[in-house]
């Protein structure tokens, strides 16, 4: 009878698998130790690395960590190390990070400057460029060579902000735009930033700058640099809109509901967006914060709306991050924190390389009765017997 029962349970957990037709993994809060708040977080461009900075009730102060799912949240060390231990960790907030989170652009507050941490080797302080009083790198390339950044002069009273590019030897460019830097390409080569108050900018090295139309506020760069996203204000229409610099052309994108976005991002190829940002009713009233997803081909969709078995009970909101090929998101859900999206993945597949096998069912039965993270499978609170089961339903299944 007790077999007949097992049976029973692991075809009944087997149908509820396939309907998971992709993989949510919860990042968790491991490794940190007691925390009193956090940053923004950012995804690495392959989508597997988790980068943000914590505020520790150990040391009162606010530290860069990386999370990784075999590894978990770990913090920088200025030696390019890793620690648990928040004493040992760099004072300071995280900006960026590259392809595959083996360079990291911060702020080292106990040295008053921007770095460029490498992992293994340690921390490269950003020289101020000549004339200027500050300098804070904001964005760094794939490579994690080249940086994107602003710098102040002092005249007189008023800062002057111009936007600079540090060279992969720390040479600095200094370019004349606002230093807000929306957004840098993968080669480091075009910069989003702001002509002016009212107009977004688009910058490439050995070509030039130009202005966004009138009134029109683009956030997102692709990763090859020719297409950039937010809101567009054209004579015939105004909306959320893409933007392609080199013809100097408009392409709106409708999401027949007044949203205002805040946060854009973009694929490699512009052809997959995220966007996160608050819906607002006929009269302006807000009505709900939100994640859009857009895709080349299909328009705007609520993610809530086409993932619901991860999101039906728990709404996505405050999307933070979309990998280089569309595949991964990171965002936050109601009642499970941040997490990421695999678009792709299998619901099973516990360490992310695409297969379910041996090494996924040994870290579920390695962290049986803890809280979230990767190996609870079907995002219920606890790594129990029916992430087991869910598991052993697709094992052997591989990403084509």
């Amino acid at each position: 009878m007790m077999r007949r029962i097992g049976l029973v349970a692991l075809v009944c957990c087997g149908f509820v698998a396939l309907l998971y037709g992709q993989r949510l993994v919860c990042l968790g809060l491991e490794g940190l130790g007691p925390i009193g708040g956090f940053g923004p977080r950012r995804l690495s461009p392959n989508g597997k690395v988790v980068l943000s900075d914590f505020y520790s009730n150990i040391t009162d102060k606010p530290h860069p960590a990386m999370w990784t799912v075999r590894d978990r949240w770990w913090y920088l060390k200025r030696d390019g190390g890793l620690t648990r231990d928040p004493r040992e960790a760099i004072w300071g907030y995280a900006r960026d990070v590259s392809y595959d989170g083996s360079v990291v652009l911060g702020i080292d507050m106990a040295a008053r400057a921007s770095f460029r941490w490498r992992r293994g080797v340690g921390i490269e302080y950003l020289p101020f460029p000549p004339g200027t009083y500050r300098a804070v790198g904001l964005k760094v390339s794939w490579d994690g060579e080249w940086v994107a950044g602003a710098a102040a002069f002092w005249r007189g009273g008023y800062e002057e902000w111009w936007t600079v590019r540090w060279s992969p030897t720390g040479q600095t460019e200094l370019i004349d735009l606002m230093g807000r830097v929306q957004d840098f390409s993968a080669s480091g080569r075009e910069i989003l930033d702001a002509c002016n108050y009212f107009q977004s900018a688009f910058w490439r090295a050995g070509w030039g700058t130009r202005c966004s139309l009138p009134f029109s506020n683009f956030g997102g760069l692709s990763g090859d640099g020719r297409v950039a996203i937010g809101v567009g204000v054209h004579p015939e229409w105004s909306g959320l809109a893409r933007w392609f610099p080199d013809e100097d052309r408009y392409e709106p994108v409708p999401a027949n509901m007044r949203f205002s976005p805040f946060k854009h991002r973009v694929s490699f190829d512009g052809r997959v967006m995220l966007l996160g940002g608050s819906e607002y009713d006929r009269d302006w009233n807000f009505v709900r914060d939100l994640v859009l997803f857009w895709e080349e081909g299909r328009g705007w969709s609520d993610l809530n709306e086409i993932y619901p078995q991860f999101f039906r009970d728990r709404p996505a909101r405050n999307g933070y991050g979309l990998s280089g090929d569309g595949r991964y998101i990171l965002l936050e859900a109601e009642g499970l924190g941040d997490v990421i999206l695999d678009r792709f993945g299998i619901q099973g597949d516990v360490d992310g390389d695409d297969c379910v096998d041996d090494a996924d069912l040994l870290m579920v039965l390695f962290r049986f009765g803890r809280r979230y993270g990767p190996e609870d499978v079907n995002v219920d609170g606890i790594v129990d017997e029916q992430d087991l089961l869910m598991v052993l339903s697709r094992f052997g299944e591989c990403v084509r």
